[in-house]
């Protein structure tokens, strides 16, 4: 897991210090403060230096030689012990320069990306080995690169040409999951257990089917999800539903690797795995937004690591009120932490603040985490000017019929075009408008 992340001279903010819990890290803020940038510095210093989606940190426009962007981390590997180290910008070769050295293993790394693809860092496939090298006529260690799927390759399979590395990577989830039902071996009733905890409820629990031909032009069978209506084959699936299928796959296809690599390698399949997400809400129901991440938890400790786990952190990017208040009974301010960044003096700042049980999604809409108006933050522009316009209106008329009567009628139009007939609004402006002719 990351312990420490120290950014200085890159990114949008000049300085940045993140201290994260060991189990769970939300991270709140307007966009184009640094959520995601975040997200690949926590990758880099987790994988080794590898870049997410193999684009590399560039340094602010106002750095300089005397003064470089630099990264410094505290990873805890798997032994238990916190490894320091830094990377440093080379303006002279554009480049970074990390600490020499093999770091410590963190773990299994799963980066979901916003743009649906992922990045993972497997510790027995993306660690130092040892390859005969003929010009040096000896063993040489060699630093393999982590695996970058790009949105299609999740689906359809990494290559060798994608990779750098031999061979078939991955085969897809198009085949991998139709060729699972067909092996019987136990990968297909997990991959099911899976779809069925990250579900928004039994109504609508994901389950996969037979796969169907979809096209004469194609020879594959295209697993499908059973849905109320019929079965849809998984390539003309909704778009949430893609998200989730893709999640799921990558998690137990990521796993049933590493168990086997490290097998192959004679080493015991690691107990630690870090998460990532880059706005866990992207593309799901509100339903589903509140069941997500305590099932993603549920999901890697008990049906991954089998409750065996020596940790799972998850370090995740929201807009959602709806997911921040799907974790309030699961927060524990001991393993966890709340960050929001925030634009001060035309300086992005990142805070950790405290996390507070707000209860409904109107109230977390006007906490630290979204800073929206309180009382109006879940309304619509309009709706909230012209509320606020009414309660001047009360404020600046104490008496109803001394009140201009004009104005008032304006201002009550004005609350009938943006709020509707039941709006909890009414009972403050009604008895006031109502009171504007004496008895």
């Amino acid at each position: 897991m990351i312990k420490r992340l120290q950014l200085h001279n890159i990114g949008p903010a000049r300085d940045l210090v993140a201290e994260f819990g060991e189990r769970l890290n939300l991270i709140t803020g307007d966009n184009g403060l640094g959520k995601t940038f975040l997200l690949d510095a926590c990758w880099y210093a987790l994988t080794k230096r590898t870049w997410a989606d193999d684009k590399p940190f560039f340094p602010r426009p106002d750095a300089s030689k005397a003064d470089p962007p630099r990264i410094d981390y505290i990873v805890k590997g798997e032994m238990g012990k916190d490894a320091e180290s830094h990377a440093e910008f080379q303006f002279s070769t554009q480049t970074w320069k990390g600490k020499p050295g093999r770091p410590s293993k963190p773990g299994l790394v799963l980066y979901a990306r916003i743009d649906g693809g992922f990045s993972l860092w497997d510790p027995a496939r993306n660690y130092w080995r040892e390859e005969y090298d003929p010009s040096e006529q000896d063993l040489v260690p060699k630093r393999t690169s982590a695996y970058q799927f790009s949105k299609a390759e999740v689906w359809n399979g990494l290559s060798e040409v994608a990779s750098g590395d031999s061979g078939i990577i991955c085969n897809g989830l198009l085949r991998d999951v139709e060729n699972w039902r067909l092996k019987g071996n136990g990968v297909f009733e997990l991959f099911q257990q899976v779809l069925r905890v990250l579900s928004a409820g039994e109504a609508e629990s994901l389950r996969i089917g037979e796969g169907v031909r979809v096209s004469v032009n194609d020879a594959r069978d295209i697993p499908t999800v059973v849905m109320p209506y019929g079965p849809v084959p998984v390539t003309h699936a909704a778009a949430g539903m893609k998200r989730i299928l893709a999640l799921a796959y990558l998690l137990v296809w990521s796993w049933e690797e590493h168990k086997r690599a490290a097998e192959l390698k004679k080493e015991d399949p690691t107990r630690s795995l870090v998460l990532l997400f880059d706005e866990v809400e992207a593309h799901l129901h509100p339903k589903w937004q509140r069941v997500f991440l305590p099932a993603v938890s549920e999901v890697a400790k008990s049906l991954l690591l089998q409750d065996s786990a020596d940790s799972v952190q998850i370090i995740a990017t929201t807009h959602a009120p709806l997911v921040l208040g799907s974790v309030e009974t699961l927060w524990d301010e001991n393993q966890d932490q709340l960050f929001d960044f925030d634009l001060e003096d035309n300086q992005v700042i990142l805070e950790a603040i405290a996390f507070e049980k707000h209860g409904g999604a109107e109230h977390w809409l006007s906490s630290d985490s979204f800073d929206l108006p309180h009382n109006y933050g879940s309304y619509s522009v309009d709706a909230q000017k012209a509320m606020e316009r009414a309660d001047a209106f009360m404020r600046d008329h104490r008496i109803p019929e001394e009140a201009p009567q004009e104005e008032m009628e304006a201002t009550h139009k004005e609350l009938l075009r943006t709020l509707g007939g039941d709006d909890e609004y009414w009972p403050y402006w009604l008895p006031f408008y109502d009171g504007r002719v004496q008895a």
